[in-house]
């Protein structure tokens, strides 16, 4: 059985919404969109395109599709994030799209948790890049099997958020952390069974 991959940029306040451009995702009024480039540097690059030799498939929900499907086709051949993307299976998660024209792009419909429950079974490794809404209804069907979390030392104050309320209870076991030069940290999770609970009330 292969495993889903998240990869989420996130603010330490926990805003995932829209890190890669001010147009990105204005939904909610959200007016801070591309917070996330100014913390982009040579070091995290190559942690990134490295990560890219580690899945084997992508799984994406519609509004990241027609993001990336309207950047990474159209960058630079030499581009090798870009030559990754492109060529990599692509599966996307949507309800409203009759379509996907994106080279390797294969449309998910109906009952999605099972497809990417079968996903799992075809290849190694899957990873996920923003898919907010995708990644928290996979997470309630228990389909993620790791997380990792890009912070970085900005607060943004309000935005969406893929920990938010109706998340389920889940504890988590740190499998890997990497600290950066620009105040970034890369933190790695496994799920690990429901949290445990205790008290500091004393005793007697």
């Amino acid at each position: 059985m292969g495993k889903l991959v998240v990869n989420t940029f996130t603010s330490l306040d926990g805003v995932m919404q829209a890190p890669g451009m001010p147009e990105e995702d204005r939904e909610g009024g959200f007016d801070q969109g591309g917070w996330q480039v100014p913390y982009f540097d040579e070091e995290s690059g190559v942690v990134m395109t490295e990560a890219l030799a580690a899945f084997d498939a992508m799984l994406l929900g519609r509004k990241t599709y027609e993001i990336f499907a309207g950047y990474w086709p159209y960058a630079p051949a030499d581009d090798p994030i870009a030559a990754r993307l492109n060529e990599a299976p692509k599966f996307v998660a949507s309800r409203t799209l009759d379509s996907v024209g994106w080279k390797n792009s294969t449309l998910l419909k109906g009952d999605v948790a099972g497809e990417v429950a079968r996903l799992k079974e075809r290849y190694n490794e899957i990873h996920t890049s923003g898919s907010g809404n995708l990644v928290k209804s996979l997470m309630q069907q228990g389909l993620v099997d790791q997380y990792n979390l890009w912070v970085y030392p900005v607060l943004l104050g309000s935005g969406k958020r893929l920990f938010g309320n109706g998340t389920v209870p889940t504890a988590l076991r740190l499998v890997e952390s990497r600290t950066f030069g620009n105040g970034a940290v890369l933190l790695s999770y496994e799920p690990a069974g429901k949290p445990e609970y205790g008290t500091t009330a004393l005793s007697g």
